[in-house]
């Protein structure tokens, strides 16, 4: 089990292209591209076809789940009983999942001077992201899982000192865990999600994950 200072969680790939704003189909605006059962935006019920704001409150009722698609060939999905304030633009502030669990499939996207081009934060972790595929959910206030699905990770602390990588074809995960007076990184299996899940993401876009190869 690792200790450090604080933690800070880079996902590491390849790809990039602007943030635009268009409207037209197969626009890079954030839009609902899947929903199932009940969803709301800033407490108003959503549907496939919306466009999703930045700053928008998403929340996701139990037995729902929605896809929301922005840059063209990237997508969220946010699964039952989560609620997100959707941000993907702003890196200082980043989006923030308060409650539930999302999955990211990224193949198009800016990264930024920081070198990350979608931050999430938690109340136990921060995981700044440049592409790939990826897992992440809040178990408690204190606890969040990261699971690097299909690329690489890397944890540091505070002052930079990295923590912990993580590279993986086919799923590698931890547990980040704040309740003590340092924070603390334990490997984990692969939980709450599986290959299905994000094949069906990535097929949503056009393209095939390929588990043997770690995509960068």
């Amino acid at each position: 089990m690792q200790k450090l200072a604080s933690v800070v969680v880079f996902f590491l790939a390849a790809g990039a292209v602007s943030f635009g704003q268009q409207g037209q189909a197969g626009a890079r605006v954030p839009t609902v591209t899947y929903l199932e059962g009940t969803v709301t935006f800033d407490g108003v019920e959503a549907s496939i076809g919306d466009t999703v704001p930045l700053g928008t409150v998403v929340t996701t009722s139990a037995g729902s789940l929605v896809d929301i698609e922005f840059n063209t060939r990237n997508a969220i999905r946010l699964s039952e009983n989560t609620t997100l304030v959707f941000n993907p633009s702003n890196l200082q502030v980043g989006s923030e999942l308060r409650q539930g669990a999302l999955t990211l499939v990224l193949k198009q996207l800016t990264v930024g001077a920081t070198g990350q081009g979608f931050l999430v934060r938690t109340p136990s972790a921060t995981a700044g992201v440049r592409g790939t595929s990826f897992f992440m959910k809040v178990e408690s206030a204190t606890s969040t899982y990261v699971c690097a699905c299909n690329g690489d990770v890397q944890v540091f602390g505070r002052d930079g000192t990295l923590a912990r990588e993580l590279a993986a074809s086919h799923h590698k995960a931890v547990h980040i865990d704040t309740s003590g007076s340092a924070p603390q990184i334990q490997e984990a299996p692969r939980l709450y999600h599986t290959d299905a899940d994000l094949e069906g993401v990535a097929a949503a876009l056009g393209f095939k994950i390929d588990w043997n190869v770690i995509d960068h």
